[in-house]
């Protein structure tokens, strides 16, 4: 009697089409393509909680054109907006501190982050290892040529 060789492919399996997929490089090669995803920093370890979603400044897409007035919302039309979870996702974070409860010059660039009277900045600072800061006050009294911007 003969023996007969079966096959554990299917027909289906048989039928498939080669794969267009290039195998990943090997560890010693080097590629030039771009990671699909920047890598993300850290989620915040502060005890200072973020605002809720709704609290968080209004953001958008600016138009593709080139910005002509400063001045001016740039919004695209219709509007674009981007949410408190879009901007998070780019590691944007957000707090609101109360600016009128400690007294900051109106103008110190750059300003000493360790001269912070106000304890949340300062925890912030600490915990996040932020060694650098300015202060500038969007003002027409406190902003050289703020008319002219």
């Amino acid at each position: 009697p003969s023996a007969t060789k079966k096959s554990n492919t299917t027909e289906k399996e048989r039928r498939k089409p080669p794969s267009t997929q290039k195998p990943p490089p090997e560890k010693s090669q080097q590629t030039s393509e771009r990671p699909s995803k920047l890598p993300q920093p850290p989620p915040p370890t502060t005890m200072i909680p973020s605002p809720p979603d709704s609290s968080w400044p209004d953001a958008w897409l600016m138009p593709p054109a080139e910005c002509t007035d400063q001045k001016a919302p740039n919004r695209r039309s219709p509007n674009v907006p981007v949410t408190a979870p879009q901007l998070r996702s780019l590691g944007i974070s957000y707090w609101h501190l109360d600016p009128s409860s400690h007294s900051y010059p109106p103008l110190a660039v750059p300003w000493n982050p360790q001269d912070s009277p106000d304890p949340h900045l300062s925890e912030l600072r600490d915990e996040r290892g932020y060694s650098y800061a300015d202060i500038i006050t969007v003002h027409p009294d406190t902003l050289p040529e703020y008319e002219a911007k």
